[in-house]
Parts: structure tokens; sequence; C-alpha cells
């Protein structure tokens, strides 16, 4: 028998690439964020700008900023601070992760929302379809004491079933805390489990829009 040769390579297929960054001495900040949004509470909890109300949305109980708002768009001194400071940084460098070179031609624009859940909110399993989004994230502006492992966690759904019969496990569940980000694909379901706790947890939520170009983009 002749001597037996081969080339071989073994690959991890379709990585999913999640970025955790708990950002610190951002206290004065997401104090007046957390003054801001829950003005947005008192004036719309009860009326149609209340995203909750429409039916539409993922949001089980609490509010949510308008459907129809970008909270980015707001001259509000402090979303812009977080905007400049925090969100577009963190865009940067998870977009470099995911798409290595070619993250220099993308343009993003940040389209985002504002969210309060208390006790016995929570939000059903969702992803983020939009056209041409190229991540999802979320920032942290308050977090209640949370009990237990599930209680106000977020938890991403496994999108490959089959990947538990080698090890996997079905799903990921991660704590959130004040001053924390979070960038993952759009298409990543996720959902939040309820809140039992006394308190507000409040965030920013957003997605990244790739609708500039410095160059052709092909997805």
């Amino acid at each position: 028998m002749s001597q037996v040769s081969f080339n071989q390579t073994i690959e991890n297929h379709y990585p999913i690439t999640v970025m955790e960054r708990q950002y610190s001495n951002l206290e004065k900040l997401n104090k007046c964020l957390y003054s801001l949004i829950e003005t947005f509470e008192s004036n719309d909890k009860n009326t149609n700008k209340n995203a909750v109300n429409s039916g539409k949305i993922s949001t089980s109980g609490g509010f949510q900023t308008s459907l129809d708002l970008n909270l980015f768009d707001s001259n509000n001194v402090y979303i812009q601070e977080l905007k400049s400071s925090v969100i577009l940084p963190s865009i940067k460098s998870y977009l470099n992760e995911v798409f290595e070179k070619e993250s220099e031609n993308i343009v993003p624009e940040v389209v985002g929302w504002s969210n309060i859940l208390q006790a016995g909110d929570w939000q059903r399993p969702h992803m983020h379809p939009t056209v041409n989004n190229l991540a999802s994230g979320c920032y942290y502006v308050h977090v209640p004491e949370l009990t237990g492992k599930e209680e106000g966690r977020i938890e991403f759904i496994n999108p490959m079933p089959v990947s538990v019969h080698h090890g996997y496990s079905n799903s990921r569940r991660l704590t959130p805390e004040s001053g924390k980000l979070l960038l993952f694909p759009p298409y990543y379901n996720h959902f939040v489990h309820p809140l039992k706790s006394a308190g507000k947890r409040i965030m920013i939520a957003f997605d990244v829009i790739a609708v500039k170009r410095k160059t052709q983009f092909v997805f």
C-alpha cells in the first residue's frame, strides 16, 4: 500500500460575535440620562407615543419611546455625549472585529430608542431584521439589584440547535449592569426575563444601519 497523504482544514463555521463592554466613571452621565428618560415616560407612558401600546414590539409592559423617534436625532447634550463618547467608539471597534478591513468603508447611522422595565415587565423573543442593519446593541443606564440567575437578564437563543449535540448550550445569558454596552448581530434572537425587584431597568437600545458607504460595500 502506498503512503496515504491528505490536506486538511478544520473550521468553526458561522461564529456569532458579541461585544460586552463595561464603562466606568459614567455615573454623572447615567444620572442625567435616567432623568431624561423618566421624563419621556412621565409624558408619554399612557399615550400612543409609548411604543408598548402599539402592540408591534416585543416589550410586554413598561415603556418604550415612540417608533417614530430616533433618539440619536435629539440635540440633547446627554444623548449626544453618549453617542460620541460611548456608542460610536464601541460600534467602530465591533465592526472592525466583524468586517475587519472592510469596516473602514462603512459609515454607520445609529437608530436608537429608550426602554424602561419594572416589576412584571419583560421582552419576548425577538431580533432586529431592519434593512441594512449591521449590528444591534444596548446601553444600560440603570439596573436595579437583581435576584436569582434569570431576573432582568438578557438571554440569547442559540440559532443552530444542532450545535447542542456537540456540547454547545441552548442559550447564553448575560447580566446587565449600569454602564455596560452590548453589541451583537441583528439576527441573534434574544429576550429579557421578567423583573421582580423594585426599581427601574433603564436602557437605550439601537441598531447600526449602513446607509452611507465610502466605497461599494457588499453584504
